[in-house]
This record gives C-alpha cells, structure tokens and sequence, in this order.
C-alpha cells in the first residue's frame, strides 16, 4: 500500500511539473520587427508518440536568418522523425514568416530539457545570435499492471486454406501462363516477320504448283543466259517438292542416290525413273563439277521434268477410274 501511494505521488508531481511548463517559447529579441516562436503539439507524451517541434520567424524581407540545423536529434533520447524544409509566407505588413516543421518522438522514458534554438541574424554589416528559452518534454513509461500473471507468448492460430482462397491464386497461375505463352508465340511470329493470325489459304495440288513452277523456269530463259547453275537448281528443287507432296518423302537435304532409293516403291514405269535420275545426275554434274551440258540436253531436262509430273497425275487418274469400273459390275449385280 506504501509503494502504491509512493508512486502516485511521484506521478502527480511529474504530471504536475510538466503541465505548468510552457509548449511555446518566444525569444528575447531586440529588434521589434523579428518575432521568434519554437513550439510543441503538447509537453507529455507517453514513450513512442510522435508530435509536431514547429520553428517559425517573423521578419522583413530582405533581412537573413539562419535557423538551427539538427541531423537525425533534437538532443540524446529525443529523435527526428522527419523535418520539413522552410517554408515562407508573405505577411499583410510586408513582412515575411518563415517556418519550418520537426516531427520528433522519444523511446526512453523521462524529462528531456532541450537547450536553446539559436537564430543566426545576418544583416548587412554585422551578424549576431539570439537564443530562445528552453523547452522541456516529459515522456511517460506505459504503466504496467503488476497484479496480474504473466503468460506465454501465443503463437498465431493457423487456420486451413479454404478453396475460395486458392481459386484467385489458380486463375491469376493460368492468366499469368497464359500471357507469357502468348508473348512468346508473339515473338516468334514478328521474329520471322509473319502475321500472328495467318489466314489459311487454298492448298494447291502438288502437279498444279510444280507445272506452274516448270513454266515460270521455261519463261526465265536461264540457261539461254549462261546461268546453267542457277536453272538445274531451280528445276531440282522443283521436282524435290513435288516428290515430297505428291508421295509424302523427305527429299530436300538428299543426295541423288537417296532420292533414287525413295521413290524405288513410287508406283511408275522405268521410263519414269530414268529420266529422273538423268535429271539429278546431269543438275549435279552442272552444280558442283562445272559441267557445260549441250542445249539439246539443257532442253531435255526440262522435258523429262514436265513428263516426271504429267505421268504421275495421269498414272492417279487411271487408278481412279479402275477402282471406279470395279464398283460398276457390284452396282449392276445389285440391281438384278
């Protein structure tokens, strides 16, 4: 009971000695046309509140006042949270009011008496210092109820993850995948300069291509012009496609032989094969030996070239119309 009413004593008379301190002060000064004023939101704050230290100087224009620096402290134990820079007002009178703003907090509890704000006063032929009174703030401890227990730190309660919590997550996974697939199939298209929405067009037969193919060679004049390389190119990569199309092979990166042995199961007379392979062997003798062949040979290869395609287009619609004509004796049979 002593030390209860100790300490509420103690406490009445810290709360008492703090209320009748002053949370403004004004600085003597001389000069009647500068007025002073360092000010706080209220002198008792209870350990880690923040409140508002305003600095502010009413003065002629043209005249110069320093106020005080302070880095991260007013003094030991009373911190600077954030601070303002000045900030100037014009006045009715023509003077100006300069101000500027300290956000201060204290974590110790006590009475901390600040020392005097200082004011540098620069005129034109002298400079002098005026010091204001000193501030005090009181900073209260939180009061801690001895005539309870302790307990133990409890620890947060883990409650389970419901399905409506996860399904944000699981969209904002698919949406978040989805536009990356679709940034990267975007990059790939503009990589190759192609659209990224390529509208389908009308697939060609195979015949139909090379024979216009086969013409735009024959219009070209190639080895008309001494371009004897140039023209078994065209006409070997023609037929390569073709091949590849029209009986489903893989013939582009092949060598002559390979070529031969792919189409050994093409469904076509001899004739058909060799002139083929007349082509290939005589486009890889022009090609890669430097070769010169005759005109009349030039002119060949460009005939059996034509006829390699022709016979294959009339070779599928003879199997057609055979597999038509036995159809018709079942149809007659049915109908008697």
């Amino acid at each position: 009971m002593k030390n209860f009413l100790a300490k509420t004593i103690i406490t009445a008379v810290f709360i008492f000695g703090i209320i009748i301190l002053p949370t403004e002060l004004s600085a003597q000064n001389p000069n009647p046309e500068i007025k002073y004023s360092v000010r706080l939101d209220t002198n008792i704050i209870v350990i880690g509140d923040q409140i508002n230290l305003n600095l502010s100087v009413e003065q002629p224009k043209d005249l110069k006042i320093a106020f005080p620096a302070f880095a991260d402290s007013i003094m030991s134990g009373v911190e600077i949270i954030t601070q303002s820079p000045q900030d100037t007002t014009k006045l009715d009178n023509g003077n100006v009011k300069v101000h500027k703003n300290f956000v201060i907090t204290s974590f110790d509890g006590g009475i901390y008496k600040m020392k005097p704000f200082e004011f540098q006063i620069h005129e034109e032929n002298f400079s002098k210092s005026i010091l204001t009174d000193t501030l005090v703030l009181g900073v209260k401890t939180m009061a801690i109820d001895t005539t309870k227990a302790n307990f133990d730190i409890v620890m947060p309660i883990q409650t389970p993850i419901s399905f409506a919590e996860v399904v944000p997550w699981l969209l904002g996974g698919i949406v978040f995948i989805a536009l990356i697939i679709l940034l990267i199939w975007y990059l790939r298209f503009r990589k190759k300069n192609q659209p990224l929405f390529a509208t389908s067009k009308p697939i060609e037969p195979a015949h139909v291509i090379a024979l216009r193919k086969l013409d735009e060679i024959k219009q070209d004049k190639l080895w008309q012009t001494g371009k004897i390389k140039l023209y078994y190119s065209e006409l070997t990569d023609t037929l390569r496609i073709y091949l590849d199309e029209r009986f489903d092979l893989s013939t582009q990166e092949s060598t002559t032989d390979e070529i031969m042995q792919a189409v050994d199961n093409v469904e076509v007379n001899n004739e058909w094969h060799t002139n083929l392979k007349e082509i290939l062997e005589r486009a890889d003798l022009a090609k890669f030996a430097k070769f010169q062949p005759l005109p009349d040979e030039n002119e060949r290869s460009l005939k059996f070239a034509y006829k390699i395609v022709e016979d294959t287009i009339i070779a599928e619609k003879k199997k057609e119309e055979s597999e038509v004509s036995e159809t018709l004796p079942e149809k007659s049979e049915a109908n008697q």
